[in-house]
């Protein structure tokens, strides 16, 4: 017998097929979740470029365009007014070249002026000086010339003066008055010439010795370097100095892509942005387990706007780091770490006009003598 109460199940309320439906409803959704949940992890795992490359055999990542030498920021020094830029954009320029000139130049020109006038002074007093003791020694040397014509008639002079001493010695006590006056002033006047030729002819002797020392500290002096004229060449190293702070010349030779600041404003650092195009490389973010597979010289090709083009790895680098090109579908992985890959284009006309585009690169690693023009694979980085 049936207790009271419980209804046998034969005789319960079957559910109404509306509230069937409502249910239904609300249960798909909480079975679909989980199911899509799944299928975004595992796509946003196959599409980055780890998966991509075990999948296809080649190594997929995005890049940068830029030139093979880089990307140069010209600056100017951070505070200064920029008088003018010299420069427009998409100008070739030089290495060395002057782009811009910078607040204070005519001063600096001026205080360069006036170092380099002050060496030019010097210099020519220093000239003047050489040419003054060029005169000099020509006169020195002939009088010396002269005075050693005197040595030999001094010795002639020598004998004859001691003959006329005895005479005058013998003659002196035979003499009276006016004959032994002038007796004894004819002798004494010899003897006053005779040593006046003497004393000219030792001191010829002398300062041909002392002569020769003065010259050579004077020559030290005029052709050895000078004390006054390194201090104008220190000053005037310094208005150098100060003149290039004035401006600002190109880093090397190249074209001028942007220029980012304008005459008249307060410089905060960048003025323009430079690059010789001549050469292109793509700087690819390939993902650190790849990079192994890899070696210089590998077959790339690089996607620019659906055009493929063609290179080789260059460079392969050895900084590990985060990446700073992010694929745009959001599942893709967002968070990777990377080495940074230089491939070099063949063909560098159409990449150069799009530096700092973000490309995809395609990387055969083994195959060095791809042709050019290889196809990229549907699949895309982080898709």
């Amino acid at each position: 017998m049936m207790s009271k109460g419980r209804r046998h199940p034969a005789f319960r309320t079957a559910m109404p097929p509306e509230r069937m439906r409502r249910s239904a409803f609300i249960l798909l959704p909480l079975i679909l979740v989980p199911a899509s949940g799944c299928g975004s992890t595992a796509q946003g795992q196959s599409g980055s470029p780890r998966d991509g490359a075990a999948a296809s055999g080649a190594i997929h990542a995005l890049a940068r365009l830029e030139p093979a030498s880089g990307l140069i920021t010209v600056g100017a020094r951070p505070g200064s007014r920029i008088e003018s830029v010299l420069v427009r954009q998409d100008d070739k320029v030089e290495a060395g070249q002057l782009l811009a000139v910078l607040e204070g130049n005519a001063q600096a020109k001026a205080q360069l002026a006036v170092a380099e006038a002050a060496k030019a002074k010097a210099e020519h007093q220093r000239a003047a000086e050489k040419r003054r003791l060029a005169l000099e020694r020509e006169r020195e040397d002939a009088e010396q010339k002269v005075r050693g014509g005197m040595a030999p008639r001094l010795l002639a002079s020598q004998a004859i003066f001691d003959d006329l001493s005895n005479q005058f010695k013998q003659l002196q006590s035979t003499l009276q008055g006016r004959e032994k006056f002038d007796l004894t002033r004819g002798y004494l006047e010899t003897e006053a010439r005779f040593l006046r030729d003497s004393i000219e002819v030792r001191s010829l002797q002398a300062t041909q010795g002392l002569i020769k020392n003065k010259r050579a500290l004077e020559d030290q002096q005029l052709d050895g370097p000078s004390p006054d004229l390194v201090l104008l060449d220190r000053q005037i190293d310094l208005a150098r100095a100060g003149l290039a702070m004035t401006e600002v010349h190109a880093p090397s030779a190249g074209r001028v892509l942007e220029i980012v600041a304008r005459p008249g404003e307060l410089s905060s650092g960048p003025l323009l942005l430079m690059g010789d195009l001549s050469a292109m490389s793509a700087t690819a973010e390939v993902f650190q387990s790849d990079i192994p597979r890899l070696k210089v010289g590998d077959a790339a090709t690089v996607r620019v706007l659906d055009r493929p083009t063609a290179g080789k790895v260059s460079r392969i680098g050895s900084v590990v780091a985060r990446n700073l090109i992010n694929p745009v579908d959001p599942r893709a992985l967002q968070d990777r770490r990377v080495i940074k890959v230089q491939v070099a284009l063949d063909d560098p006309a159409f990449a150069a006009r799009f530096v700092n585009m973000e490309v995809e690169v395609s990387i055969r690693p083994g195959d060095a003598i791809a042709g050019a023009g290889a196809s990229m694979p549907e699949r895309k980085p982080g898709s």
